[in-house]
């Protein structure tokens, strides 16, 4: 590990990935909330966690929040390349609708968290949403640099 260090490929205290995943997460949930909305599985997502619409949307951004912080751990510098970025987010994004809603749901509760249209529309919601942290991901990393310098 000698010769990453001194060449510098150690990521220092200010490199941040799991601020810059939180920030990314949180900016790419709104097109995924959109997508949920329109296709009708937000509100079958609210019934199946017995709450309103507004609560359903905070359970949503929080888990996608969390879902940017595990991107930034697992991609760690590969998530700031900008040609293939939004590769990484859009598998990613297939990945975490795999075992959220699919598996864990499921499993816990013994039932679907949507079926149909609400179904598919969660499935489009997870790939967007992952495409768009990243796509977002190497800019919100620069725009974070340059504020903490």
């Amino acid at each position: 590990m000698q010769y990453m260090r001194a060449h510098g490929n150690i990521p220092g205290p200010t490199q941040r990935p799991y601020l810059t995943g939180a920030v990314s997460g949180m900016l790419a949930s709104a097109p995924s909330i959109l997508v949920r909305y329109l296709s009708g599985s937000l509100l079958s997502e609210a019934d199946a966690l017995g709450s309103n619409l507004w609560i359903a949307v905070a359970f949503d951004v929080s888990v996608l929040v969390l879902a940017g912080m595990i991107y930034a751990a697992i991609f760690k510098r590969a998530a700031n390349d900008t040609r293939g970025g939004w590769m990484f987010g859009a598998s990613f994004g297939f990945l975490i609708w795999m075992i959220g809603p699919v598996t864990i749901w499921q499993w816990t509760t013994g039932r679907a968290l949507a079926t149909g249209t609400p179904a598919m529309g969660i499935f489009g919601a997870q790939v967007i949403y992952g495409l768009a942290l990243g796509g977002l991901f190497p800019f919100v990393n620069r725009a974070l640099q340059t504020k903490m310098r």
